[in-house]
């Protein structure tokens, strides 16, 4: 009788033992994918994309917030350098990832969604701050985890740049209808005048 006690014991022990080094585990790997997105903060604050190069994966590739996608690191330098040029010399872009739950792990994959708070400053100070959306893939390289797919978007009606854009339109608009305004009128007073019969002096 004392056996089978000890023997359920045994069994009973061994499973919270491996129970609890599977959390352990797990809880390690969600730390690992916490830095990568520390990692991601810190590059684009510096302006230095090639700074990722340790967390991503040779195959690696991605769809930047603007839509543009980006096939390797080369291509992600070349899209960041493109961002500068936008913003011009001293101009400064920063982002804030927010992860709203924890990846899901499945094997050696995980994924996560979340959204971003960006913040573009153009050289001549103008900030054009916007909201994002994202969803990225990691794979476990060896005792590392890499970044094997990233994807941003933002909203295309509602985002800053688009009502920026046509706010610019409407007041050029607004312009250009007041300058055509004026010329028409000043045509039509001159042809009414030109045309207007010389009044014959009473006599």
């Amino acid at each position: 009788m004392i056996r089978p006690l000890l023997l359920c014991l045994c069994v009973t022990l061994s499973g919270w033992s491996l129970s609890g080094s599977a959390v352990a585990d797990e809880d390690a790997d969600h730390a690992a994918l916490k830095e990568l997105v520390t990692a991601y903060e810190q590059a684009i604050a510096a302006g230095d994309p090639n700074s990722l190069k340790p967390h991503l994966a040779d195959d690696f590739t991605g769809v930047m917030v603007t839509g543009e996608e980006v096939t390797n690191l080369a291509g992600l330098d070349a899209y960041w350098q493109k961002v500068q040029g936008y913003l011009g010399q001293g101009g400064k872009y920063t982002v804030e990832v927010v992860v709203p739950q924890p990846a899901v792990i499945v094997g050696d994959l995980a994924y996560a969604v979340g959204t971003t708070k960006d913040l573009a400053v153009t050289s001549d100070g103008k900030e054009y701050p916007f909201e994002g959306f994202w969803t990225a893939v990691c794979r476990r390289d060896g005792d590392q985890w890499k970044i094997v797919r990233i994807h941003g978007s933002m909203d295309a009606l509602t985002n800053v740049f688009t009502i920026t854009s046509l706010q610019r339109a409407s007041t050029y608009s607004g312009v250009i209808g007041g300058v055509a305004g004026i010329f028409i009128g000043a045509l039509l007073l001159w042809l009414v005048t030109r045309r207007r019969p010389a009044v014959a002096p009473i006599t």
